[in-house]
């Protein structure tokens, strides 16, 4: 997969609060979400600008809940296939991208303790430690992640 100009333009010139990480989740979760080859300046635009919305809220407005997140995003990439149905293996493209942020805050709230994170989650040592390789997340103990 790759950007467009216009959409590579855009995130070149985006202050970037959350450094490295918030870049890295963000083409992850693009990645993830759009099915073409190429990500539209669009997409870019629509997830720069969604945290603004979920992070201040009025007065009288309802936090936003992880479901209702996740039921606005695929109405989103449905609506951007139009008619079409998205390629198949959508189940797993979103548990993955549910499933790398929830490990990574885990294991950096237990300090990169495998074991306490696996408790935390309520999974087996050794399921955590496969799906950590899978992911390709790097563990590192004793530190506290940001």
């Amino acid at each position: 997969k790759h950007l467009d100009a216009e959409a590579l333009e855009l995130l070149r010139h985006h202050r970037w609060p959350g450094n490295v990480r918030e870049l890295e989740n963000l083409i992850r979760r693009l990645a993830v979400l759009h099915s073409g080859d190429t990500i539209p300046v669009s997409a870019i635009s629509a997830e720069l600008t969604e945290p603004a919305k979920t992070s201040s809220l009025e007065e009288g407005d309802e936090p936003v809940t992880l479901g209702g997140a996740v039921e606005r995003h695929l109405a989103q990439y449905f609506a951007e296939h139009g008619e079409r149905l998205p390629p198949p293996g959508l189940y797993d493209r979103i548990l993955q991208e549910v499933e790398r942020p929830l490990l990574s805050i885990c294991l950096g709230a237990t300090r990169g303790n495998q074991i306490r994170a696996a408790h935390l989650l309520g999974l087996n040592r050794n399921t955590l430690r496969k799906k950590i390789r899978d992911l390709g997340l790097e563990v590192i103990r004793g530190l506290k992640a940001d």
